[in-house]
This record gives C-alpha cells, structure tokens and sequence, in this order.
C-alpha cells in the first residue's frame, strides 16, 4: 500500500485497517509479536496514523479559512475599485482645468492592473483629497461626493490592507500545515511498508488474514 496510489482519506482508512485488525485478531497479532510487532510497536503506528489525521484535518481548515479570506478581500476590492472609478471619472471633471490636482490625484493615464500598483493608485486618491483640507474636498461636493465618502473609501482600503495581510499569512499557515501533513504521510508510510513486510513472512500460510489487513493475495 503506498500513499501515492491513495487519497490522503483512503491511506489514513486503509492504514487505520491495518493497524487496528493486527490488535483485534488474535491470530494476526500472535503472528506478528513473534516477528517483532508487539503492543508498543502497533501503538507507535496508532499514534502516527493519529497525527496523520490530526495533522490533514488542521489542514484541510486552514485551506478553508485561505479561501474564505480571499473571497472577503475580492468582495471588498471589488467595492472599493467601483467605488474609485466612480470617483475618478467624476474628479477628472471637477478638475479639468487644474494641471497640479490632477497630477497629484493620479488622475491621468491608466488605472494599475498589478493588485500593488492599483493600491498605491487608490491610497494616494485618498490621501492627497484628505490632507488638503476643504479645498479638494469642496471641489468634489460640488459634483455630488461628499468629503465622508472619501473617507469611508480610505477606511474600506484600510480594510483591505488588512485582509491582504491575513491572506498572506493563510498562505504561509497551509504551505506549513501541508509540509507537516506530508511529513507525517512519509513517516506513516515507511511504518506501514516495513509492517506490510513483516506480515506477508508472518501470515505467508494464511492469504485470508492477509487479505483481511487490505493487502492483496495472488491466488
């Protein structure tokens, strides 16, 4: 039985098969304690067949948290990148005439496509409409956008910000916990491939206790 023949739930059934008949049937067990396997042995495989489904289940949450993480940040992105366009199209207006705003406020040219690039786009919209006192702000009302709508725009980008850190870390947090389930897949193999090997000599008159263990029998 080898785990890449195997999804991670058929190896942890099939080794947890294994395992627990070799305590449960009598004759499988005397078998085996002659060659070595005794209680302590068979419990070192309960306990790595254990971590094996501790670990893919801790897993296999952190793969959900990522992927509700990043459904938040696109639902948020994409509020955010409506509601900038919005902005844009109409401060584009409201300073038609006014070379320095539209500079300062990006207001030119196209709108970033790199995730990094759109940020920096928008955190500088924010900012340099805030940080000028009424003057940009009072521009904008004019135009139906009122200074706390810009405000809460920054405030959705501090969001933002944040829930991109939190996806970072849910990236890092299931590359560890897939290093660590595999880790445990590789030692849980390597128990099973020498226990496999033990009961092909122990139970090499008893095909049925074999079959009995998940392992195949050439008639």
């Amino acid at each position: 039985m080898h785990y890449t023949k195997h999804s991670i739930t058929s190896f942890i059934y099939h080794a947890d098969l294994l395992v627990k008949n070799s305590m449960e049937v009598d004759d499988i067990r005397n078998a085996i304690n002659k060659y070595g396997y005794g209680k302590s042995e068979i419990d070192r495989g309960n306990h790595l067949i254990s971590e094996l489904r501790s670990a893919t289940m801790r897993q296999h949450m952190a793969k959900s948290e990522k992927v509700k993480n990043y459904k938040r940040k696109q639902e948020l992105q994409m509020q955010v990148h409506k509601a900038y366009m919005k902005y844009v199209k109409i401060a584009r207006i409201a300073f038609s005439d006014d070379v320095k705003a539209r500079k300062a406020l990006l207001l030119d040219g196209a709108r970033g496509r790199v995730y990094n690039m759109w940020f920096a786009q928008v955190k500088t919209f924010c900012s340099i409409m805030l940080e000028n006192g009424d003057e940009y702000p009072a521009v904008m009302a004019r135009y139906g956008i009122g200074k706390e709508e810009i405000v809460r725009l920054n405030e959705q980008l501090g969001e933002l910000n944040k829930l991109t850190d939190l996806c970072l870390k849910s990236v890092g947090e299931v590359r560890k916990l897939t290093d660590r389930r595999q880790k445990m897949v590789i030692e849980t193999q390597h128990y099973l491939s020498d226990f496999l090997k033990i009961a092909r000599i122990a139970l090499e008159y008893s095909p049925q206790l074999l079959e009995s263990l998940g392992v195949s029998v050439k008639s």
